[in-house]
């Protein structure tokens, strides 16, 4: 409890300071949930609800010559009282270099190479888990070092070598190096990339590679495959976005057995306030061997 409240404490302090605090912008917005679960065999259906405000620091880019360096700090407070909702850190890392290549450390995302597009509710029914290379992605809970290099190798092609370390009493952790390369011509993007990491002392190796194309500044499409021999699992992604609107379908696989998600959502403004979003949004999925599982989210927005 006391770190919760030094948390709250900091990220109000950070919000405060920020008329005196040039070349760093605050912000911060509420996300509530409601969720609705169908009955699954035994599983009878289910109502819930979580949320979160969410805090940010970000710093302005700011540039010497050639060289520069950047910052974001994320705090959330969860919105919820069960004990196991927690206050805590999502963004926090700093990233410097120049316009041939950089470094990013801290608590972060790395390239996305299976992106859902507006994934507001994907509830996949069954314990078929598949592969969408994100394993070394980034945003560890266990004090893991992740640590980004990235080359801008040429006109519309970045090169990145994401590495996580292990860490002492977290055998069940990933730890690994990560290679991607992100590629854009126009209205195309290509991503891909390759993950070499160790689980419980156990090595494995995959890869993935993505393809989008934009229809225009607020329309695109998004093709995504995923694949580890290692853990005999594959996934398949589709998906896109039209506006506010977004529809999806992933595939995972493990062995014999598949699960199949589909997925949609559109937001409007909620009564014309500026800044507030409600967004409803469902999905259903069937696996080997199991009943369907249908689910219908409202996700409320705010931004301050």
């Amino acid at each position: 409890m006391q770190t919760q409240i030094r948390l709250v404490a900091v990220a109000a302090a950070l919000l405060a300071a920020g008329a005196a605090q040039a070349g760093v912008s605050f912000d911060a917005n509420l996300e509530h949930d409601v969720l609705f679960k169908g009955k699954q065999g035994a599983t009878s259906s289910a109502t819930s609800n979580s949320g979160r405000v969410e805090l940010n620091a970000n710093a302005a880019l700011v540039k010497s010559g050639d060289n520069f360096v950047t910052a974001k700090a994320t705090v959330t407070v969860p919105t919820g009282s069960s004990d196991g909702e927690k206050v805590g850190i999502d963004d926090a890392w700093i990233q410097f270099g120049n316009s041939a290549a950089d470094l990013k450390i801290g608590r972060h995302e790395a390239a996305d190479l299976f992106p859902l597009g507006k994934d507001v509710v994907v509830e996949a029914v069954g314990s078929v888990s598949g592969y969408r290379t994100n394993a070394l992605r980034g945003r560890f809970k266990t004090g893991q070092l992740h640590a980004v290099a990235g080359l801008n190798a040429a006109p519309g092609l970045r090169v990145e070598l994401g590495l996580v370390t292990e860490k002492s009493g977290f055998p069940a952790e990933a730890y690994g190096v990560r290679p991607t390369l992100v590629y854009t011509a126009g209205a195309l993007t290509v991503r891909a990339g390759v993950e070499s990491y160790k689980k419980n002392n156990v090595s494995y190796s995959g890869t993935g590679v993505s393809v989008g194309y934009a229809l225009s500044s607020s329309a695109s499409v998004n093709a995504n495959y995923g694949k580890n021999s290692d853990l005999d699992s594959t996934s398949v992604g589709l998906n896109a976005v039209f506006g506010d609107s977004g529809v999806g379908m992933v595939q995972d696989k493990t062995g014999a057995n598949k699960a199949t998600t589909y997925y949609a959502a559109y937001s409007f403004p909620l009564l014309g306030v500026k800044g507030a979003t409600i967004t409803p949004a469902l999905s259903t999925s069937k696996a080997t061997g199991v009943d369907n599982l249908n689910a219908f989210k409202v996700r409320l927005n705010y931004a301050f």
